[in-house]
C-alpha cells in the first residue's frame, strides 16, 4: 500500500536528518583525531563548499540548481560547524 503524502514527507525528512547526524558524527570523530580539530574542520568545510558550487548536477532549471546548491551549502555549514567539546 502506498504511503500518504504526509507520511512520505516525514520519512524523507527523517532520512535526511538521520544522514546528517551520521555524517556529523563521522566528521567529529575524524576531527578529534586531527592535531588541530578546528583547522581540520575549517579546511574540510572550505573544500566541501567549493565542491558544492562546482559538482555537476543532473539536468534541471538554473533556479532549481541554485536552490540545490544553497541547500548543500547549508548542510555543509551545519556539518562542519566548530563546536566546543562537552
Amino acid at each position: 500500500m502506498a504511503e500518504d503524502d504526509e507520511t512520505a514527507t516525514a520519512r524523507y525528512i527523517a532520512g535526511n536528518i538521520s544522514t546528517q547526524l551520521m555524517l556529523k558524527t563521522i566528521v567529529e570523530i575524524i576531527s578529534a583525531m586531527a592535531d588541530d580539530p578546528d583547522k581540520y574542520r575549517a579546511g574540510l568545510k572550505k573544500k566541501l563548499l567549493e565542491m558544492a558550487d562546482t559538482v555537476p548536477l543532473a539536468p534541471m532549471s538554473p533556479m532549481r540548481q541554485e536552490k540545490v546548491r544553497a541547500f548543500v551549502r547549508e548542510t555543509v555549514d551545519t556539518l562542519t560547524t566548530n563546536s566546543p567539546a562537552k
